[in-house]
């Protein structure tokens, strides 16, 4: 075992130099923690003499009301989703003002909720999230972000086409053909544009609460054929709507200029002998184009009919109402004695013995 003590004369005297360079480092140590602890002890005030914004984050708050009322009565039981649905959620959009690109995204309730955007200049979108039919897309800028529907499959645009080709050659040339796809009738989607301005959050303003009242972008209109004779022959009925607007580019507030066709069905009213619905469209397209609407009917025994009528001017109607006045008749199909009226025998009671085993 190595000594620790030097033996000279003076014995004990010294230290090897090991060992007196553990004790400098020790004795090191013991001043450094002694002037952190001075200097982490001292007290001091809070401090809002810069930027705290990050503690106050949850402050700001998004305030939305939504308008759920349609400017029409419809007031009609066929199933046309037509109807404004409050949403669940809503997403919120942030873009730059002068770029127009998007800065940030949050979610809220359909009432609002809290919001964590840095401060700044801001264009707000807000829209209502998770419709049935509505697909979003170009939500990378303003310009771009837009609701559209999808395209029906390519046999009703075949069929409609082929029944104004028919038509026109019979001598109704007046109809036009239709341009574009055959589309979805789009739900309604609830937005909301504001330009705002998010200070930065501090102890004297430590909350700001943004407002703003979301719209549905989709116009309603209800559809009436008021006398429909031979209506008994009716099995089923659906409308095309044509020269319609694509898609909305909500962030900007315009319609697509690229046409289609929107598609839906219609009721039969037997008791009143009338047919009616409602449907919805992003809107006319802008223009001088025609809009006409051609209604299929199915009757029992097979046969197809179409009807046409140019209903352009009946889109600035303010009450949202599109009627034909004109009455349609259905003949009785060939080998068929009456309408469709399908009925069920009376039960008849009988008694099996069944085999078990």
């Amino acid at each position: 075992m190595n000594e620790m003590w030097r033996h000279t004369g003076n014995e004990g005297r010294g230290l090897k130099r090991p060992c007196r360079h553990l004790l400098c480092l020790c004795l090191f140590v013991m001043l450094q923690s002694s002037l952190f602890a001075l200097t982490s002890c001292e007290y001091k005030d809070l401090c809002y003499d810069h930027n705290h914004a990050q503690d106050y984050s949850a402050m700001l708050q998004l305030d939305l009301q939504l308008d759920l009322d349609l400017d029409i009565d419809v007031g009609i039981d066929v199933e046309t989703h037509t109807e404004i649905v409050m949403p669940d959620y809503m997403k919120v959009c942030f873009y730059s003002p002068d770029k127009a690109n998007l800065q940030s995204t949050e979610f809220v309730s359909g009432t609002g909720g809290p919001l964590h955007v840095a401060p700044g200049t801001y264009d707000m979108v807000v829209y209502s999230f998770g419709t049935e039919y509505i697909q979003i897309r170009g939500e990378g800028d303003l310009e771009t972000l837009e609701a559209f529907t999808s395209d029906i499959t390519a046999t009703k645009g075949a069929t409609l086409r082929g029944f104004v080709k028919k038509n026109r050659a019979d001598g109704e040339d007046e109809i036009e053909e239709p341009q574009g796809p055959v589309i979805y009738a789009p739900d309604h989607l609830l937005v909301a544009r504001e330009e705002v301005e998010i200070p930065t959050l501090s102890a004297e303003n430590r909350v700001v609460t943004l407002t703003a009242v979301a719209k549905t972008i989709v116009e309603t209109y209800s559809f009436e054929v008021k006398t429909v004779v031979g209506i008994e022959y009716i099995e089923s009925v659906e409308a095309f709507v044509t020269n319609q607007a694509r898609s909305s580019f909500f962030g900007r507030g315009e319609v697509s200029t690229d046409p289609a066709t929107i598609n839906f069905l219609v009721g039969v009213d037997r008791e009143k002998g009338r047919l009616y619905t409602a449907f919805n469209t992003f809107g006319k397209l802008p223009g001088e184009s025609h809009s006409y609407l051609h209604i299929l009917i199915r009757d029992t025994g097979g046969q197809e009919h179409y009807i046409s009528q140019d209903i352009t001017e009946q889109f600035e109607n303010p009450d949202h109402k599109i009627v034909v006045e004109e009455p349609i008749d259905i003949p009785q199909p060939e080998g068929q004695s009456g309408g469709f009226a399908p009925s069920v025998d009376p039960w008849e009671e009988e008694t099996h013995d069944v085999p078990i085993g």
